[in-house]
């Protein structure tokens, strides 16, 4: 897994990015136990504000299939971070679970069509 961390608008926060790293292992544990291991790239952008108390969390989430985007804007930059990487989790789960469905419903196709059309 590639990641690349930038802090913007802010100093570096060894802790911060501990916490990031820590969290990001979620989509590295979902994206490990698919059947096809495929390399991805992970890229965060925590952003500060210095006209307003917001911090923002983007997330981007690229590999060979697909391509995830997620952000949060909130006070406290930790639960924005939480909340932009359970975001992508659930659009991975989604995509994961669209790829089974199109897999099953490929097979029950091809055996429908085999049993249906060619039974004498």
């Amino acid at each position: 897994m590639d990641k690349k961390i930038t802090f913007e608008g802010m100093p570096h926060s060894a802790p911060l990015e501990a916490h990031a790293n820590e969290k990001l292992e979620k989509i590295h544990d979902l994206l490990k136990r698919s059947e096809e291991a495929t390399p991805f790239f992970v890229e965060l952008w925590l952003k500060s504000h210095k006209t307003h108390p917001h911090h923002i969390a983007e997330l981007h989430l690229k590999t060979p299939r697909f391509d995830l985007h997620a952000h949060d804007e909130k006070v406290d930059i930790y639960v924005a971070l939480d909340n932009s990487i359970d975001k992508i989790v659930e659009q991975l789960k989604k995509v994961k679970e669209k790829a089974q469905d199109k897999e099953q419903k490929e097979v029950n196709e091809k055996k429908e069509f085999a049993t249906d059309k060619y039974d004498l």
